[in-house]
């Protein structure tokens, strides 16, 4: 058996870290991030735990790793089109990543590290807002908000229970009165049902974006209002 083991070994080719990474957001995607471990990982992997750190320093290390390959995901590049097609690119994108590695996701927000791949796609589309005449300061403001925005709401929407049968009210009323404290007064829970009741998720999601998106063309409508009738004024 000893003998079998070596001549796998010796027939294996070498893992990377890149290998590694991959293997560790894979394994999470399959059993969640309680379960991930160097010993786990390693057996997935095929190799003894204890092999995984000439790749990796560590369980952070690793953590953050994976987030090094979730953001990868994330194109460099803004979608084509105007600043307000590039915003709209990045939060869809930042949410369907989410989606896709549940289990994964909750590591953007909770690992204290700045990595460089988030910078530059945040870097790339300010230079488009630039590019269209967006102040500096407004483009960062909205920025500053899509990141939160598109993450935070992917993750709300993976915490929300799952929808009922479309038209099945009884079943609705059912799910959300398990939710609420029985003390609850009547307008609470008139107002949970109102918040919290099914409804598209996506639709959602895209109003919350037209309302960032618009508001900003409203002051920046202002500021160029300013700026007209300034210029007016020195002219008379």
């Amino acid at each position: 058996m000893e003998t079998a083991d070596l001549a796998r070994t010796r027939t294996r080719p070498p893992l990377s870290r890149e290998q590694v990474l991959r293997g560790a957001v894979r394994y999470v995607d399959e059993h969640g991030l309680d379960a991930l471990s160097m010993h786990k990982l390693g057996a997935a992997l095929g190799v003894k735990g204890m092999s995984l750190y000439k790749h990796v320093a560590g369980k952070d290390d690793l953590l953050d790793g994976i987030v090094e390959q979730l953001w990868a995901e994330i194109p460099l590049q803004p979608a084509p089109g105007d600043w307000r097609t590039a915003v709209r690119g990045l939060a869809t994108a930042l949410r369907n990543l989410v989606h896709r590695h549940p289990h994964a996701a909750s590591l953007l927000t909770s690992r204290q590290t700045f990595q460089e791949r988030p910078l530059r796609i945040a870097h790339n589309v300010l230079t488009v807002m630039r590019g269209e005449s967006v102040p500096e300061q407004c483009a960062v403001a909205l920025l500053r908000t899509v990141f939160p925005y598109g993450i935070g709401y992917a993750l709300a929407e993976l915490a929300i229970p799952q929808p009922c049968a479309a038209g099945d009210e009884i079943a609705r009323i059912r799910r959300m009165s398990d939710l609420l404290s029985p003390q609850a007064p009547d307008d609470l829970v008139r107002t949970a049902l109102l918040l919290c009741g099914d409804c598209d998720l996506t639709a959602e999601f895209g109003i919350g974006l037209d309302l960032m998106i618009r508001g900003l063309d409203a002051y920046l409508a202002t500021l160029n209002t300013g700026t007209d009738r300034d210029a007016t004024a020195a002219a008379s």
